[in-house]
């Protein structure tokens, strides 16, 4: 597990289990004991029962800013030595980064996100888009290169010693403030509930982050949402 750290700022509280805005009212509940998996190639898609939810805030606006990829997850019956060739036994695709991955579970239990981060127009890029999509959440501000890559990991899964490997090659050209205008990002920020960094970008974090501060002492119902991660 990747060691990480998250911090929530706003301008009233927090408790271990609940976030609060400044009206008190729970925005989220602990983290439900759940399996969500999909994949690029599956339609189905998870839902939660409405019985398992709270009532849902009156701003459903999430705004992130973070690592965006494609993950392609290899299993095997065991880790292989230097200079193997072993066959994997089962493939899957599917959407990945911190961002990413926060991003559609906001989006799967009801709120509206919106993500900023880069991409290229590439394969992996178009099928990161199409996902983010069919989950509902609002790539307006996803930056799309004509040129570079898009980022992606190879995932080895021992089934073995039950751990991964990842492989991890970054978008390029990474993603900079100069990529997202001031215009752009009020657009973004615009009606926010919630902003969130996953410590990817961090130079277009730090841009961002600026302006959402700015809006926090204007507005004490943003609550600003640190992830720092390493690795």
């Amino acid at each position: 597990m990747i060691p990480q750290c998250v911090y929530y700022f706003n301008a009233m509280s927090f408790s271990s289990n609940f976030l609060f805005s400044s009206s008190s009212t729970a925005l989220f509940p602990p983290r439900p004991s759940i399996s969500v998996f999909a994949s690029a190639t599956n339609t189905s898609r998870f839902k939660m029962s409405s019985d398992s939810l709270p009532p849902l805030p009156e701003n459903r606006i999430v705004v992130g800013c973070g690592g965006v990829g494609l993950d392609f997850l290899a299993a095997v019956a065991s880790y292989p030595k230097p200079d193997d060739k072993i066959r994997s036994t089962s493939l899957k695709v599917q959407g990945g980064g911190n961002a990413g991955n926060a991003l559609t579970c906001a989006a799967r239990l009801g709120l509206n996100p919106r993500i900023i981060s880069k991409v290229a127009d590439d394969p992996q890029g178009k099928g990161i888009l199409e996902e983010f999509e069919a989950d509902g959440v609002d790539t307006s501000f996803l930056v799309v290169s004509k040129e570079g890559n898009s980022p992606f990991t190879y995932v080895i899964v021992d089934n073995q010693t039950k751990t991964r490997t990842c492989i991890h090659t970054p978008g390029y050209p990474p993603m900079i403030p100069d990529d997202f205008p001031q215009s752009t990002m009020s657009s973004a920020l615009d009606r926010a509930g919630i902003a969130y960094f996953d410590g990817r970008l961090p130079e277009t974090a730090i841009f961002i982050a600026q302006e959402v501060i700015v809006i926090m002492f204007s507005n004490v119902s943003l609550l600003l949402v640190i992830k720092c991660t390493t690795g």
